[in-house]
């Protein structure tokens, strides 16, 4: 039985929706190879003066849900439903922006994806990211972000841990520690890479959970303990260090004055060699 997907997105500022015909329900990847197959001649054909000319990649890709009644990432076939609409997003460029609009009616492209052979490619090449810990981060990050920037300055995310006690220290948030500026959302999706257990505190405890406190105890306990070793080893090499220099003044000091006392000595009136010289 024939499987359709209405597979739309932005192509250079504009929003494209066609139907893709699929032997039956398609695999993330053999989706992906079609969409970008299809998209990828699109934006040859559209491509305005002046813009460089690449092939089309899909990142990521989100299916409407019915149930929580928004947008959510497609992690799993079992998300597509015959005749759905699935919304696919390239890298973002100064070309292709992910500006809100409406959804254009599908175009019928009389191109069909029934068993057409395809070089095979893995899903993760595509950017296809845990369901979960996506959820997270963007609730998290859109929560902070009420301006819509698109970004949050480190002020405000400083604030955000102080407002629900979690520790911003470089024991938890490394070199961010110290950053100033702002936060874009692909750098917060790095530092949810780093920091995951981060975002769960941040999604969690506005929600008035805070399972999580016996892991900051824990952990600051040993980070604690693990910075107090560290300064402790600095300490001794220090030590080490200054004791090596002043052996090595001392022992050069005790060869200067035994070398002038064997002079002395050689050149006495009683010495051995006194007047054979």
């Amino acid at each position: 039985m024939a499987f359709f997907l209405d597979v739309g997105t932005d192509l250079y500022g504009v929003k494209q929706n066609t139907r893709l015909e699929f032997a039956g329900r398609p695999t993330l990847s053999e989706l992906i190879i079609s969409g970008e197959a299809h998209f990828d001649k699109e934006q040859r054909i559209r491509r305005p003066a002046g813009a460089p000319d690449g092939s089309f990649k899909i990142q990521t890709m989100q299916v409407y849900d019915d149930v929580l009644l928004r947008w959510v990432d497609l992690y799993s076939s079992t998300q597509l439903t015959n005749g759905g609409q699935v919304w696919c997003f390239q890298p973002e460029t100064a070309f292709h922006g992910e500006a809100p609009g409406t959804i254009p009616a599908a175009k019928y492209s009389p191109e069909s994806w029934l068993g057409s052979p395809a070089r095979a490619r893995a899903v993760a090449e595509a950017g296809i990211r845990d369901p979960v810990m996506s959820e997270k981060l963007r609730s998290v990050f859109y929560n902070m972000d009420t301006s819509h920037n698109r970004y949050i300055t480190y002020d405000t995310l400083r604030d955000y841990f102080g407002r629900f006690d979690i520790p911003w220290t470089s024991a938890y948030v490394g070199d961010y520690y110290g950053r100033s500026g702002v936060m874009t959302y692909d750098d917060w999706v790095h530092f949810a890479a780093q920091y995951p257990y981060i975002i769960d505190s941040l999604y969690y405890r506005p929600r008035g959970s805070f399972i999580d406190k016996a892991y900051y105890s824990s952990a600051l306990a040993e980070a604690e303990l693990s910075v107090a070793r560290a300064r402790r080893e600095g300490e001794i090499r220090s030590y080490y260090t200054t004791y090596n220099a002043e052996r090595a003044r001392l022992d050069a000091e005790y060869r200067a004055r035994q070398a002038a006392r064997d002079a002395a000595l050689y050149y006495r009136p009683y010495s051995p060699r006194y007047g054979y010289l």
